[in-house]
């Protein structure tokens, strides 16, 4: 309501999926989305799927966690039949909550990472009639692994350089806070946010909600979308 964000996607296994499906319920006007998840990636904050771990015993680890990353997931090769039954129960989930559910996006997984998944993806998409994020031909910008400090002058910077074209500014904002800190990543490699990533995150807040965002998308005369339109 008060910065440049245009559309925004909710984890529906995530365990604060009810608060953020009351949020779009009463903002009906938002393009709320569903960020199809079928990884868990956060050190000691596990999701479980929707369906019952019986229904979905491939995208499960033995205590019915989802797996902490896309290379895990696809290295106990799951079945496909169950990537589809689960992520379509999470759609009907939003569906169910009374989220207006306006298009799709994929959590932390390419659909080229594993043999007839996008196939999966796109017949889902299809099937409930909603776009499908990233498959309009949208170059990315971000600056999630921008250091905190840098984040508001690396965002002018690249919208400064923007081309005509159809882009995808992918965000993860949040309130910095204790619970926000303790989302530390699952993968040694990601040391930016070796910290947690709650300041980066409200960082990622400040920059979206800033003036000086504002002021240069104004001036470039850069259109503000959403899938809802597209």
């Amino acid at each position: 309501n008060e910065g440049v964000l245009t559309s925004g996607a909710m984890v529906v296994p995530g365990p604060w999926f009810e608060a953020a499906a009351e949020l779009a319920r009463k903002n009906p006007g938002w393009c709320a989305g569903v960020h199809l998840c079928l990884v868990g990636e956060w050190r000691g904050y596990r999701w479980r799927p929707v369906l019952p771990r019986d229904k979905v015993r491939s995208l499960v680890d033995e205590d019915g966690y989802l797996h902490t990353s896309p290379t895990e997931l696809f290295r106990h090769q799951p079945k496909l039949e169950e990537i589809d039954t689960e992520l379509r129960a999470q759609v009907d989930l939003a569906k169910k909550r009374g989220v207006n559910v306006q298009y799709l996006d994929l959590h932390y997984a390419s659909p080229s990472q594993y043999p007839g998944f996008g196939n999966v993806i796109n017949k889902i998409a299809k099937d409930y009639n909603l776009p499908l994020s990233q498959s309009f031909g949208e170059k990315g910008i971000s600056v999630y692994t921008t250091p905190i400090e840098q984040k508001l002058e690396r965002a002018i910077e690249l919208l400064e350089k923007l081309e005509p074209g159809l882009y995808l500014w992918v965000c993860h904002i949040g309130i910095d806070s204790p619970e926000q800190r303790a989302l530390i990543h699952s993968d040694p490699a990601a040391i930016f946010v070796r910290g947690g990533v709650g300041r980066h995150r409200a960082e990622e807040l400040r920059v979206l909600t800033s003036l000086e965002v504002k002021s240069t998308i104004l001036k470039k005369g850069i259109i503000l979308t959403n899938y809802r339109e597209l």
